[in-house]
């Protein structure tokens, strides 16, 4: 007997006793086992549902599948990948055995029944692994301790995974992505506690995100990935996301990391990792037709239309293209929206032992920005614009590639991965704004402040395991090289005269390394991890100023520690902490002036707890502590930047998932994150961050009903902030500071989907958000940072997709 292991990461699957298994199905000799276990593997005797002894509860989070009927092991590759959970699986058991088709939104239990009825084979979950057996083998399957290679700290994002992450972690599923009062990307993540945003657009093209009270315009203190892949213009000189090559249509879920990442992922991580992530590319040919209508008051109305195609042309070869536009008006005066993504990808099992995955992309932007407003415009007309010259622009070329090699059994490692990514982009973005800002004055100046980025970037990763018999160990070696060019201009033309000038003229040449390594230690039958790990940074940035002559390098090296420890207490208990240093290097506008500026340095730490009781409940519940020291300021009195800034964060944060034993049709989900954020340095020592809210509530349920019908309602609070370092709660003449105000919106959707006799499934669905047309404000947003941002007020959405 052969014991097969099936990774989503895969397309294939490969044998663990010693030889690999093709699409075709047929065997070939492998240079040496990922992992030797033995050439047999005793099965429990159980009824093919089994569920019972399972060594955590496996969550029933439902997903979407389309899965064809065809042989099982196809099958069953399709549903790891749908999935993200590893599968284990005797070879033998295979051979012959068909499944039907599995399309539609189960659980993960329900799935794998479906797939196995009239199959005789029975299935365990156990921390994000099934493994499937012959029920009637009357073996002991605890016996079975399978070893998943980890060469990937986040490994797959499933519900099963992440109830055994040692941090505080929450995913965004496809399912409360694809809702129809969802509007964008940005909308989506604030139903994350401890996610903040701050909506100028509701199209989730210009996102302003904060983690943890910690926020800079244009989600300049977060990390975003995309297929862990670096989204930022710049990931070490300029972090923020002022050009963001992501739409709602092309993302499968979003995982979002607030802590326990650092050593492997930085830099910018002190407010952790939030990662995109693309829809697998299907086995079998899949073509996708979805068109999106929302509209607003005033006639105004964006269209967002999505073509998806793509499959395995061969055994071994996919490809998935995505052609997604958004077009129309925002919802304001002044929002033309005009943007266009276009992306393809592709999967290679080259061999036995080879992958390739790739991608190119070309994205394109071309926004009006409505602009904030006075106080009397405000409360005249909130959806009114009265700054004409604002708008927003830029495009990006994008091309990465990740190079997957399985060695197998090596010395004292019984198996180890290599991985080699590569990614660059050339992109280019610009704001043009109306000078002064003072939202009703007439503008005397039109600003352009165009930048060009050339970036690449270079990431090989080793992963070495070791299984013992009492402890296992997982090593994990890395290291980045990344290439930055940056042409920073800053142009005025007085609009009286006509005359234009060269404000800013920059160039900065920036060039960054990193290394990380850690030890993932198994004790206690598997029950306890402990993972210490360090990384090392460092940035050389380059200055030049084309209009002044003046030059200047900066260097910033630092060493960045960290912890995690995670124990399976028991099948209900899951507890972790971890402390981690992390950092977010200097950006390239600081570095502008004499003397070298230090990177911006954090401790982070999180202790927490997840209880699964039964299938259907989990209970998540953190706490967290942010010591945020040496952030960059710029001291007028010396004309320096100088590290001299320093926060605290800390806070709560919890989730509740249930579905009711009695009414498997129905989801609900609650959120609370409690923020306590103060200055720690300055002038105004123990006021509140900025921008920092104490409070926010997330409720929100789904109910299906009538087979093919699917309503949702959610609720999200939001609590008062202020908006400058000395807690100003009432607004100046110019409204530039001044306490936010609460707020609550609630949205609501309903979807039906419709099964055709050709397999094909149309889905047509509407929503409402802010559905009783709460009208609510920012302030400080970037090119308008005075006056009353107004948030979007209520919208109708209606989708219609077609699966064939």
């Amino acid at each position: 007997m052969r014991v097969i292991f099936i990774s989503p990461a895969l397309a294939g699957t490969r044998f663990i006793g010693g030889n690999f298994v093709t699409h075709a199905w047929q065997r070939h000799a492998l240079y040496g086992a990922l992992l030797t276990l033995c050439s047999s593997v005793p099965f429990a005797a159980q009824a093919a549902d089994s569920g019972n002894g399972e060594a955590v509860a496996v969550s029933e989070a439902r997903r979407s599948f389309d899965i064809p009927a065809g042989p099982l092991g196809k099958s069953l590759i399709a549903f790891s990948q749908a999935s993200g959970l590893h599968l284990l699986v005797s070879s033998d058991l295979l051979e012959g055995r068909e499944a039907p088709a599995l399309r539609g939104e189960y659980g993960t239990k329900e799935a794998l029944r479906i797939l196995l009825a009239g199959s005789g084979l029975g299935f365990q979950l156990s921390d994000g692994n099934v493994s499937v057996f012959a029920s009637e083998s009357g073996d002991d399957v605890s016996a079975l301790a399978p070893l998943v290679i980890k060469g990937d700290v986040l490994a797959s994002s499933s519900e099963e995974t992440l109830r055994t992450y040692a941090g505080s972690r929450s995913v965004v599923t496809e399912a409360n992505l694809k809702k129809g009062s969802v509007r964008g990307v940005d909308d989506a993540l604030q139903r994350v506690p401890s996610v903040k945003i701050f909506d100028e657009t509701g199209t989730g093209a210009l996102p302003q995100i904060s983690v943890r009270g910690l926020y800079e315009s244009r989600s300049g203190r977060i990390q975003a990935l995309s297929d862990g892949i670096p989204m930022a213009l710049a990931p070490y000189g300029q972090t923020g996301l002022s050009l963001f090559p992501l739409t709602l249509a092309t993302i499968d879920r979003i995982d979002i990391v607030r802590g326990g990442a650092a050593v492997q992922y930085g830099p910018n991580n002190v407010g952790g990792v939030i990662n995109f992530i693309s829809p697998p590319i299907p086995r079998e040919w899949r073509t996708t037709l979805q068109e999106r209508a929302t509209f607003a008051p005033g006639g105004r109305q964006l269209w967002d239309s999505y073509i998806g195609t793509g499959g395995y042309l061969t055994d071994n070869f996919g490809l998935q293209l995505d052609l997604n536009t958004i077009n129309g008006e925002y919802g304001r005066e002044h929002s033309d929206t005009d943007v266009q993504n276009y992306r393809l990808r592709g999967q290679w099992n080259i061999d036995d032992e080879r992958e390739l995955s790739f991608g190119v992309q070309r994205y394109i932007a071309d926004i009006d920005l409505a602009g904030a407003l006075s106080v009397r415009d405000y409360r005249d007309d909130p959806r009114q614009s009265t700054r004409p010259l604002d708008r927003f622009e830029g495009d990006t070329d994008r091309v990465w590639g990740t190079y997957t090699q399985y060695f197998g059994a090596i010395g004292p490692f019984d198996s180890v991965e290599f991985s080699w990514t590569n990614f660059a982009h050339n992109s280019y973005r610009n704001f043009v704004v109306g000078l002064p800002f003072n939202p009703d004055a007439t503008p005397a100046t039109r600003q352009d402040g165009p930048r060009d980025f050339k970036v690449w970037g270079s990431e090989p990763r080793l992963s070495m395991s070791i299984d013992g018999d009492s402890v296992s160990q997982t090593w994990l070696l890395g290291a980045r090289y990344v290439r930055e060019d940056i042409d920073y201009r800053v142009d005025r033309q007085n609009l009286a005269t006509g005359v234009k000038s060269v404000f800013r003229d920059w160039n900065f040449d920036d060039e960054a390394k990193a290394a990380y390594i850690s030890n993932a230690i198994s004790l206690l039958d598997h029950r306890l991890t402990i993972t210490p790990g360090v990384r090392y940074e460092s940035a050389t940035m380059d200055y030049s100023d084309s209009v002044t002559g003046f030059k200047h390098s900066n260097e910033a090296r630092e060493w960045l520690p960290g912890l995690t420890i995670g124990f399976q207490a028991t099948e209900d208990w899951f507890v972790y902490a971890n402390a981690q240093r992390s950092l977010r290097p200097p950006q390239v506008t600081q570095i502008v002036k004499e003397g070298d500026v230090d990177a911006e340095l954090a401790w982070n730490y999180e202790t927490g707890v997840r209880y699964t009781p039964w299938d259907g409940l989990r209970a998540d519940f953190g706490l967290y502590r942010i010591d945020f020291d040496d952030q960059i300021e710029f001291n007028a009195t010396t004309d320096r930047f100088v590290n001299i800034g320093s926060t605290r964060h800390q806070g709560i944060e919890t989730e509740v998932f249930w579905t009711p034993e009695g009414m498997r049709n129905l989801d609900l989900h609650a959120g609370y994150a409690y923020l306590d954020a103060e200055q720690r340095s300055g002038q105004f020592k123990g006021n509140e961050v900025p921008f920092s809210s104490k409070h926010q509530i997330i409720l929100d349920g789904r109910y299906r009903f009538a087979e093919n019908w699917t309503y949702s309602l959610d609720g999200l609070y939001v609590s008062s902030a202020f908006t400058d370092a000395a807690n100003t709660h009432d607004e100046n003449a110019i409204a530039s500071v001044g306490e936010l105000p609460s707020y609550w919106l609630w949205n609501t959707a309903l979807e039906r989907e419709f099964r055709l006799n050709d397999g094909s499934l149309l889905t047509g669905s509407a929503g409402i958000s802010n559905l009783f047309d709460r009208q609510y404000y920012f302030r400080g947003i970037d090119t308008s940072p005075w006056g009353r941002q107004p948030a979007p007020g209520r919208t109708l959405t209606l989708g219609v997709k077609y699966q064939f």
